[in-house]
């Protein structure tokens, strides 16, 4: 076929379809039709086809005038006039003109309690400070916040049944005002009682359970204080039900009519023994088998005993926390840990015994910190020979987590530090102090945040004493697939004349991740990754080493499975072409 009989069949193609779609033609008319009003009014249009009959363009034209007439009352124009016409053309259209008439404002606002009223001085207050008075705009929207205010303001000033039991709405079209009054029931002001736990249905001790009442008996009820105590209860993952609420009946009442209302908790709890097993696997540190665990509830004070148990290519260890959280009330609990460890790398060979024990302080849900103190028995070898040390430590870490997720995080931000200082006896005496702090950031580029640009930076240094001296695991090391993807494992800092890595004092790491959620349980990511170590105290990027590559994100209920493939982009002679990790959760 030529281009020419190409073309002309084209052309013969297009003239054959219908004639693109015409959309309802709408003009503003009168002295009230505002910018705003117009683009809110033609972005209400319902998006139709072109209409083929006249009968079809009614029906569209009778759509739109809903539409309009919705949206003009909803920016307060209650009297619009709306005409409808039909151009019998080809194809036929709808056309509107719209006239929206003058912008009613609110006429007399009032709030009536019936039943039994709050204490004057609260009705006061209410009509007072009413979001929505004499002389404003008549928006819909803002009545109807207003009508959630006033519950909101009696529930925090203890009337727990408070509600709005009818809202009367008089418009005058002379006038162009909406008048409007609140019929308010209270109810009953509320103070709470006593705390009623199912002693007898559970193991947990009820003792237990007291830490984490955030009120007082004879208190006013409020909401917000009961909410928190759910939340607590939920905290725990001691229960699969777990529901704290205010009695049906009063156990008393005032003279002056307040209640006193019991809390009744109800719970289900879950089972107190939890098996969890995991794998990962890169070609620069092989594959590793996690088994976990779990006993809840140990001492029946929401403790919890975690073994568990790591065999890799790398590293054997086995490890036992106990975690004894609102030990010393609420958000503030003790850690006890132990664990036995042989590691086995191109850096060092490690043979260490460990116990520990720290102080930990939830101040809220994203801010928590702890500090503690560690003793280890070494035995380590690397390029400089074998040694045995005892190492004594103290610490302290901060974490403040914005982000939207743990395991999955689409947008927010997270930030976290610790501070070590140690000293080690035995074959060395050397006192240091270890740091390290990293940011990461997750900000969403559509409002499904099925695209998400994730991004982090690292820094450490150890403050005190020369690299050789630094027991090799408080070193700093970099390479691998959580650190710098396309290189191994360790891979980049100082080496040995064996290209044996030694790790140094100070480390400096970047990434940059672009998330894509490209179907409901598969996501695709783009990466680079950059770190340097130095064998100086203040680390630079002069030496850094880049690596760059893709990953597949599979999304599970625990979260995601991952796997990235990454090359190097600055490699030396003796690094690999290509990494592969595989592992759990998202690289940061």
């Amino acid at each position: 076929m030529t281009i020419r009989t190409t073309v002309l069949v084209a052309a013969v193609t297009l003239l054959a379809l219908p004639a693109a779609a015409a959309p309802v033609q709408v003009q503003f008319v009168g002295d009230d039709a505002s910018d705003e009003v117009m683009s809110q009014v033609r972005s209400a249009m319902p998006d139709e086809s072109s209409p083929t009959t006249v009968l079809e363009a009614r029906r569209q034209g009778r759509r739109a005038v809903s539409a309009a007439r919705k949206t003009l009352n909803s920016l307060g124009h209650y009297a619009p006039r709306i005409d409808l016409g039909i151009e019998s053309s080809e194809p036929p259209s709808a056309q509107l003109r719209i006239d929206p008439g003058p912008r009613f404002s609110l006429g007399p606002v009032a709030v009536d309690f019936n039943g039994s009223p709050p204490l004057e001085a609260i009705a006061t207050d209410i009509r007072a400070d009413l979001p929505v008075s004499q002389g404003q705009p008549a928006i819909p929207a803002r009545v109807l916040d207003a009508e959630r205010w006033i519950v909101s303001q009696l529930r925090e000033q203890g009337y727990p049944y408070a509600e709005i039991r009818e809202k009367r709405v008089i418009g005058d079209r002379e006038a162009e005002t909406i008048e409007v009054t609140y019929l308010v029931r209270s109810g009953p002001r509320v103070r709470i009682g006593e705390t009623i736990l199912p002693e007898h249905e559970m193991v947990t001790k009820a003792t237990y359970l007291e830490r984490l009442i955030p009120y007082k008996a004879g208190e006013i009820y409020s909401p917000g204080k009961l909410s928190s105590f759910n939340t607590r209860l939920v905290e725990t993952r001691l229960f699969r039900v777990a529901r704290a609420s205010l009695a049906d009946e009063p156990s008393a009442i005032d003279e002056d009519g307040t209640e006193t209302r019991d809390v009744i908790v109800t719970v289900a709890e879950r089972q107190r023994n939890t098996i969890a097993l995991g794998t990962s696997y890169s070609t620069a540190e092989g594959y590793g088998l996690q088994a976990e665990y779990a006993r809840r509830n140990l001492s029946r004070r929401g403790d919890s005993l975690i073994t568990s148990l790591t065999l890799a290519e790398l590293e054997q260890s086995l490890n036992v926390l106990w975690r004894r959280p609102n030990e010393f009330g609420y958000g503030r609990g003790l850690v006890l840990n132990g664990g036995l460890i042989a590691e086995t790398t191109d850096a060092y060979e490690r043979e260490a015994v460990m116990l520990g024990a720290s102080f930990e302080v939830a101040r809220s849900t994203d801010f928590t910190y702890s500090y503690g103190v560690n003793a280890e028995l070494v035995r380590e070898q690397d390029e400089l020979g074998e040694r045995d040390l005892q190492i004594f430590s103290v610490f302290t870490d901060a974490r403040l987590d914005k982000s939207d997720s743990v395991l999955d995080p689409r947008e927010g931000w997270r930030i976290n530090g610790r501070v070590e200082p140690s000293y080690t006896f035995g074959d060395e005496s050397n006192p240091y102090v270890r740091s390290v702090g990293q940011v990461s950031a997750y900000v969403p580029f559509d409002e499904d945040k099925r695209f998400v640009l994730a991004g982090r930076f690292k820094a450490g240094a150890v403050l005190g004493a020369n690299a050789a001296d630094i027991p090799v695991d408080d070193r700093f090391y970099s390479g691998g697939g959580g650190s710098v993807r396309g290189f191994a494992y360790q891979a980049i800092g100082p080496r040995g004349a064996d290209n044996t890595p030694l790790g140094g004092k100070s480390v400096v790491e970047a990434s940059l991740e672009a998330r894509y959620a490209w179907r409901k349980n598969i996501g695709l990511v783009a990466f680079v990754d950059a770190g340097s170590v130095s064998t100086d105290e203040f680390s630079n990027f002069d030496d850094a080493k880049f690596g760059a590559g893709i990953g597949l994100r599979y999304n599970t209920p625990a979260g995601p499975i991952r796997l990235d493939i990454a090359a190097p982009l600055n490699p030396s002679d003796f690094d690999d072409p290509v990494q592969i990790y595989i592992s759990f959760g998202q690289a940061f």
